[in-house]
């Protein structure tokens, strides 16, 4: 497939999916690797087409040692060479992994996502681009399909979602390959893409190849399509359920929702299932730890006597009573949270309802607030990308005007915080050192001195939802 052909076939996508207007500011995550090289040298071949105002936006997730280093050097050079503006950023991946309890896989993915989000708030960009392609579409499906998922997993990666854009979806890896060889285009290549361990990887060194060796050589393609044939049934039962759940919601309000529930249990098992689903994420906010065997629990309801209660993740209870399904959310004292924060930018964290504004000041305000939910920090003294969370055991910080170090709970003892308000106390930090107990007191190693040349300005608001 030859340049041109490659470029045809992204300048189709951006139209039939309606990526973006002229004039667009887009921020394009760069790795260095084959797939997202080619997206930012392509897109900067539209650039005058669509007037384009581009930014390139490379990650080091501390991961692969020198091999990042290099990474981030080649996308500097690269994004010079094609005079696009480019933002790094560094996050501990393996820190995040230990503090939030998440897998690497999905904290990498969710530390790049944040990031992309924060470089786009930043250059006040209206699209994120990234470089997935119809390869990483196939073995995301065949992923889905092998661990169980309906017709929205099995839809795969979104083309179009919020801001984010994927030009290169119809596009396969051979073609990126070959437009690279064209335009003597020389990628990084990451190391750890041939290791086995991840899943990913297994399905497409190991799997793939062997489906295509025994059975169809166009394997991929084939599932492709099968993903773009289940989207759209995906979004006629979408609108469908949309519809049906209107007519059958009895009543709506924060932390319950209740349905009609003999209108419910006419409907078709498929449509059941849906409403089922969008009520739940309506409720938690996501659907995390929400499996089929638990939409199966709601439905078994229906053969029960008298008042039926099933309890789910995330303090959900449904109650079958009488004529009614109530879905109610459990009052919980404090979450647990845990958040990157935008610096400079703005960051919601809607566990907590807030809103942090972050920036950088060259010299102190002439009055300074009073308000304790805004915080004056030495930018010098930090090191690190700045996160919130919940307190934990055994946190200690040096609260301003001590020379020594205290723990957070004796602290807080010492004045007089209730114990129920303890834990929904949030901690704004670094990877090493608390910066400031929010609401109370900042680290006083990190307050304003005589020689502080940049200082980082921290305001909180409610959050709006």
């Amino acid at each position: 497939m030859g340049e041109d052909s490659l470029l045809k076939k992204v300048e189709s996508t951006i139209h039939d999916f309606d990526m973006f207007p002229r004039d667009s500011r887009l921020v394009v995550g760069v790795s260095g690797g084959p797939d997202s090289c080619v997206l930012l040298h392509v897109l900067n071949c539209l650039r005058k087409k669509y007037n384009l105002f581009l930014w390139a936006a490379h990650l080091d997730h501390c991961l692969r040692g020198k091999e990042a280093k290099e990474d981030k050097d080649w996308v500097g050079l690269f994004a010079r060479k094609l005079k696009i503006p480019v933002v790094f950023g560094v996050v501990n991946v393996p820190f995040l992994v230990k503090e939030g309890g998440s897998g690497l896989e999905a904290t990498a993915r969710q530390a790049r996502y944040d990031f992309l989000e924060h470089v786009s708030s930043r250059v006040k960009a209206n699209r994120i681009a990234m470089g997935h392609t119809s390869s990483d579409q196939a073995e995301t499906i065949l992923m889905r399909l092998i661990r169980g998922s309906g017709i929205d997993g099995l839809v795969g990666i979104p083309v179009v979602r919020g801001k984010i854009i994927r030009p290169l979806i119809r596009v396969f890896r051979k073609e990126v390959e070959d437009y690279c060889r064209i335009n003597n285009l020389v990628p990084r290549k990451d190391s750890s893409n041939k290791d086995t361990f991840f899943f990913r990887n297994r399905i497409r060194l190991e799997l793939i190849p062997y489906l295509c060796d025994h059975h169809n050589p166009r394997v991929a393609e084939t599932v492709c399509r099968t993903g773009e044939l289940l989207r759209v049934d995906k979004d006629f039962l979408n609108k469908s359920t949309d519809k049906v759940r209107g007519k059958i919601v009895k009543k709506e309000k924060e932390g319950e929702i209740i349905v009609d529930a003999s209108a419910f249990w006419k409907l078709h098992l498929s449509l059941q299932r849906r409403i089922v689903r969008q009520v739940l994420e309506k409720l938690k906010g996501n659907l995390e730890d929400i499996e089929h065997s638990h939409i199966d629990q709601i439905l078994s309801l229906k053969g029960e006597e008298g008042t039926k209660l099933t309890c789910l993740p995330g303090k959900i209870e449904v109650l079958r009573e009488y004529d009614e399904l109530i879905f109610k959310k459990k009052e919980k004292k404090f979450l647990n949270f845990f958040s990157y924060v935008n610096v400079p930018g703005t960051t919601e964290v809607s566990e907590i309802n807030m809103v942090f504004k972050a920036k950088v000041l060259f010299k102190p305000p002439e009055r300074f607030s009073k308000n304790s939910w805004e915080a004056f920090f030495d930018l010098d003294e930090i090191h690190g990308p700045l996160y919130v969370r919940s307190r934990k055991r055994g946190d200690k910080f040096v609260p301003l005007g001590m020379k020594g170090k205290k723990k957070l709970k004796d602290f807080l003892i010492d004045l007089k915080v209730p114990r129920f308000k303890r834990d929904g106390v949030p901690i704004l930090f670094n990877e090493e050192k608390i910066l400031w107990v929010i609401g109370y007191r900042i680290d006083d190693r990190f307050k304003l001195k005589k020689e502080t040349k940049k200082i980082l300005n921290v305001r909180i608001s409610s959050y709006a939802a």
